[in-house]
């Protein structure tokens, strides 16, 4: 029987057996005949997004049956959404996870930034860039300026353990927190990029 496993919001990570669903303009895009070449040229997104990504709206309704789904993966997705979207989009994968599926949710630590900050270690304008709160930026090409609000997504909610814990728990997940590539996903080393690891809060649970 073959094992249904979601990773949300994937952007350009698109591991093999694994549906990678993401709603970006960019992903979307992607479905275009030449737009890959296009893109190339005018360098409107800085990701080179695949075809076979699977496009739905994560602030709505899974398009999966209840208990129907092994394994969801999701890495700095979460904190793109607001507090209600996300509350929405944990219990949607409490819905479509079975019995004992596996969820794994990586978003960036706000505490760890908090504390960097209030050491001296650093400046008030780097911790609004680690917020992920939206700037524009001048060296920006004008097309680039046009399409601003389309092409970012600033963060709208940040976690730290004791959150994330509390609210997933509240769900119905049994939570505990992980270290990079500590997990019961076998190909965890596949789908999980270093760098998203660093300053992050990575809660496994299962349904």
């Amino acid at each position: 029987m073959q094992h249904l496993r979601l990773n949300l919001g994937c952007g350009n990570q698109t591991p093999d057996n694994w549906i990678n669903v993401d709603y970006a303009l960019g992903s979307q895009l992607a479905k275009i005949p030449l737009f890959s070449l296009v893109n190339s040229q005018l360098k409107i997104f800085n990701l080179t997004w695949e075809e076979n990504i699977f496009i739905h709206d994560l602030r709505k309704i899974f398009p999966w049956s209840d208990n129907e789904i092994d394994c969801i993966y999701s890495s700095h997705t979460l904190e793109h959404l607001s507090k209600d979207q996300g509350h929405y989009f944990l219990q949607e994968c409490h819905r479509v996870l079975k019995q004992d599926g596996i969820i794994r949710i990586v978003v960036p630590d706000l505490k760890e930034f908090v504390e960097c900050y209030t050491r001296g270690e650093m400046l008030a304008e780097d911790f609004v860039k680690k917020l992920g709160a939206w700037q524009e930026s001048n060296h920006q090409s004008s097309l680039k300026k046009i399409f601003q609000r389309f092409l970012s997504f600033p963060h709208q909610c940040m976690y730290d353990q004791a959150s994330l814990m509390r609210i997933m728990s509240n769900i119905g997940f049994k939570c505990q927190i992980k270290n990079p590539f500590e997990s019961e996903i076998d190909d965890i080393k596949i789908i999980e990029l270093p760098d998203r690891t660093e300053s992050a809060v990575i809660v496994e649970g299962k349904k």
